[in-house]
């Protein structure tokens, strides 16, 4: 069986990368299984994550011509010579290796997989909610909305029906968006890393990790732990990653005067060991594709507060067990649920052993035996629930 993903780029510290390069790693060492890495650039960098020598990687290098930044006239052109282009190098590139299933996880790709092909079957994974609520986020015009409309209709009505199989990464999703639509399924993301051991809850520390970007709301966070520092300012919370909002975020914290509660250390690629030494694990985002830092937090045996934001948490969590789901933009119940856990330690230990115990469901041996089934019931024309 040769399976192939395409995506953007695995140069970067995001979700999207560490899933695929481990789900990558997984099928490579499955008995009979050849997998490509296609990567539309980055081949000057060796990428963020691991990956195994079994995964055969091909770097197109595609990249933007030199006057793309000009104006939106040259922005398009410069995006019409690259999907030429790219089109051209992916075609020949599944011509030569022949594979059986070709997975869409990038969006370079995802408009032209179909018409190259060949005798391959094709899937697209989406690794946002499917709304256009993600691109919202960057409108300031009419020009933009109408852009995202667009994209809109691209992704989820003309270029997804092509595909034999759409992955959406939660039920929430699927039920709420794709229940008309038969060739969808759901299936999580696994978990990028496993940890024998766990938090002690000892430690007086609250984490959270993601891009410093809009969705992921860590203004709402800060504010939050505004009111959970005023009772306990031995307590401290470190926010680990990096993004656009890097400014605004250092200028609220001076702000509300939580320099000594609040640290923004920058990313890491050892999020499990800076979880381990933590107590709560603490989300806000808006909107989640999945929230698979939620997956790596109950691997650490961390109980959970988050927004029961679309789409992620609440197939993740159950309430009050191994976390708690919190309604989006209701700062106050935040605020009260990291008080309870700070102030009640047996409960901390109890929804962090809980949380450990749903962590197994996600771990890379069960997704890949489920990938496993999925490819072998599409080459084989056999239907996939």
């Amino acid at each position: 069986m040769k399976i192939a993903y395409c995506t953007n780029s695995i140069k970067y510290c995001g979700g999207i990368e560490s899933v695929t390069v481990a789900k990558a790693n997984a099928l490579a060492e499955v008995e009979g299984y050849t997998v490509y890495l296609i990567v539309t650039d980055n081949k000057e960098d060796k990428g963020y994550f691991s990956l195994s020598p079994k995964v055969k990687v091909i770097y197109l290098e595609i990249h933007h011509p030199d006057d793309g930044w000009k104006s939106k006239f040259h922005l398009v052109k410069s995006l019409a010579l690259r999907a030429w282009e790219y089109r051209k190098k992916l075609k020949t590139v599944i011509k030569e290796i022949q594979p059986d299933i070709i997975i869409s996880t990038g969006t370079s790709e995802k408009y032209l997989i179909n018409s190259i092909k060949g005798n391959a079957k094709t899937i697209r994974e989406t690794h946002f909610e499917s709304n256009y609520r993600y691109r919202l986020s960057n409108i300031h015009t009419f020009l933009d909305r109408y852009l995202a409309t667009l994209g809109k209709y691209l992704d989820y009505y003309y270029s997804i029906s092509h595909y034999d199989l759409i992955v959406l990464l939660t039920e929430e999703d699927r039920n709420t968006n794709w229940k008309n639509i038969t060739n969808a399924i759901s299936m999580p993301n696994p978990v990028t890393f496993s940890s024998a051991a766990q938090s002690d809850k000892n430690s007086k520390e609250i984490i959270s990790a993601g891009r410093l970007t809009y969705s992921k709301n860590f203004d709402a966070l800060i504010r939050s732990c505004k009111e959970v520092f005023a009772k306990y300012p031995d307590w401290h919370l470190t926010i680990w990653g990096e993004g656009s909002e890097r400014k605004m975020l250092t200028q609220l914290i001076s702000k509300l005067n939580l320099e000594s509660n609040i640290s923004l250390p920058g990313a890491t690629k050892d999020i499990g060991s800076k979880m381990l030494n933590s107590s709560i694990f603490a989300l806000s985002s808006q909107s989640e594709g999945f929230g698979l830092v939620i997956v790596e937090a109950m691997e650490c045996g961390l109980p959970v507060v988050s927004y029961s934001c679309p789409a992620g948490p609440k197939d993740i969590i159950t309430d009050e067990v191994n976390g708690f789901l919190i309604t989006p933009g209701d700062e106050k119940t935040f605020a009260e649920r990291i008080c309870q856990l700070i102030e009640d330690k047996d409960l901390r230990v109890q929804m962090g052993n809980a949380a450990k115990l749903r962590a197994k469901d996600f771990h890379i041996d069960r997704i890949t035996a489920r990938w496993c089934e999925i490819f072998e019931n599409l080459v084989t024309g056999n239907k996939t629930k």
